[in-house]
């Protein structure tokens, strides 16, 4: 027979030894070149949920967009930053989890409509790689929403120093040709939608 006092220890201190953080971000556009009904499926809610267990990490993000049917997917990418930040003195740069099917530094999800706009990716965490950072900084790098019709928004979120994508806070609209046509601005501010992980 189990002993229940053994079960009650294990899972007080399974749950105990786990951290959960939410952050939500509102993107709106906030100023329109022209007058066209696809700014209409730029409006959404984005939560990333950061479970943090031991060496384990799971991120989550979830899309609430305003306008449901228009929009096929949500592509995004986040990037980490090398160092912990940039007013201390390490000189290693900062290695962060090794994420399933990508490995250590960037990390991509999609969020698909038939899946509730919603995905997951799991990360861990090598205790033996030392790398002299005790927290890991990531910020969404690229945001692409892919339409139904096929063309694709491009949301400006940080900088692009390759100019593919549009600097934050500016918007473009890719067809089905490549081609590219400014729709305006969001409210997003560079490097502004992020995610922290502790060691």
């Amino acid at each position: 027979m189990r002993n229940p006092y053994k079960a009650f220890l294990l899972s007080l201190l399974i749950c105990c030894s786990s951290t959960s953080t939410t952050s939500e971000y509102e993107i709106e556009v906030f100023e329109s070149y022209i007058d066209t009904d696809v700014l209409s499926s730029i409006d959404t809610k984005l939560i990333f949920n950061i479970e943090e267990s031991n060496d384990q990490i799971n991120l989550q993000v979830q899309s609430f967009p305003k306008s449901f049917e228009q929009i096929q997917s949500y592509s995004l990418v986040f990037d980490l930053k090398f160092r912990e930040n940039y007013e201390t003195d390490i000189q290693s740069l900062c290695v962060g989890p090794v994420w399933d099917k990508f490995g250590p530094g960037e990390v991509s999800i999609e969020l698909k409509k038939n899946n509730n706009f919603k995905n997951s990716v799991s990360g861990v965490i090598n205790p033996e790689n030392n790398d002299g950072c005790n927290n890991y900084y990531y910020y969404l790098r690229f945001l692409t929403i892919n339409l139904e019709d096929g063309e694709k928004i491009f949301v400006g979120v940080a900088t692009d120093y390759a100019q593919n994508y549009p600097d934050a806070p500016y918007l473009w609209l890719v067809n089905k040709n490549n081609q590219i046509q400014e729709l305006g601005a969001t409210k997003i501010e560079k490097y502004s939608l992020t995610f922290e992980l502790s060691k």
